[in-house]
């Protein structure tokens, strides 16, 4: 998800239009800021700010506003659409990490309940999480697009260079966890088949554009992973469209 921050040093610059307004991401960040002071404590109090407050809401739709993100995304704009992603992450990780005792993800690599108590939370805070989801899926598919019209321009000698190949395998990776975290998010039981089906839209965005950009073996990954959740689904809808996604991203 991080990942992104790279391609400024490792990709060489294109001219294009710019389509984020640079001024999302320091309003952003200052509501970010605000939504943090109101959520101190909240790994030990397991309590955070709901959407459903009035005062809160306002920091939300700014933190995962994708409004502007309505086009390619030139190479200048990619450090900034990276960092708004970083921001939206700072409150998505709040809500996954309510009263389990750290406000660090790595916090919970050795606790044997960290599954549960993280799933616990999505099913609880469900309509914010669904939102960081989907926000985090629209920034990583404009993300993709940037670098495939960058690799669509770029010349063989810049593509050959040794940063430039592990700058992108790093954007690869991220994205396949980005997209995988969302899916797996999809089988955790208390969720709603509505809050399922809200997801869809946003993850059928991104599959054609992983298809031409993910290796073939990472493609194969995530096939296996959204027919495994298919599987799981019992609402026919749901099984068609992650099976749809699935095929998409195959490349079928």
């Amino acid at each position: 998800m991080l990942a992104c921050g790279a391609v400024v040093l490792l990709l060489a610059a294109t001219v294009a239009q710019a389509r984020v307004d640079p001024a999302r991401l320091s309003a952003a960040q200052s509501a970010a800021a605000r939504f943090m002071q109101l959520a101190k404590g909240f790994e030990t109090t397991g309590q955070v700010p709901r959407e459903s407050d009035p005062a809160v809401r306002p920091l939300l739709d700014m933190v995962f506003d994708t409004s502007d993100v309505t086009g390619p995304v030139s190479f200048q704009e990619l450090t900034p659409l990276s960092q708004r992603m970083v921001t939206g992450a700072q409150i998505g990780t709040v809500y996954m990490l309510a009263g389990t005792g750290t406000t660090d993800l790595a916090g919970l690599a050795n606790d044997p309940q960290a599954d549960a108590k993280v799933n616990r939370n999505v099913v609880r805070f469900a309509p914010e999480m669904g939102r960081f989801l989907d926000f985090e899926l629209v920034v990583q598919n404009a993300i993709v697009e940037a670098v495939l019209v960058q690799l669509a321009s770029a010349k063989p000698a810049e593509l050959a260079r040794p940063n430039f190949q592990s700058g992108l395998a790093s954007i690869r990776q991220g994205s396949l966890r980005t997209v995988a975290s969302v899916i797996e998010t999809l089988t955790v039981d208390g969720l709603s088949d509505e809050w399922r089906r809200s997801r869809l839209p946003a993850l059928a965005g991104i599959a054609p554009r992983l298809a031409r950009f993910l290796e073939p073996g990472q493609r194969a990954s995530l096939e296996q992973l959204a027919l495994a959740c298919a599987d799981a689904m019992a609402d026919p809808s749901l099984k068609r469209s992650l099976q749809a996604f699935a095929r998409t991203v195959a490349g079928g």
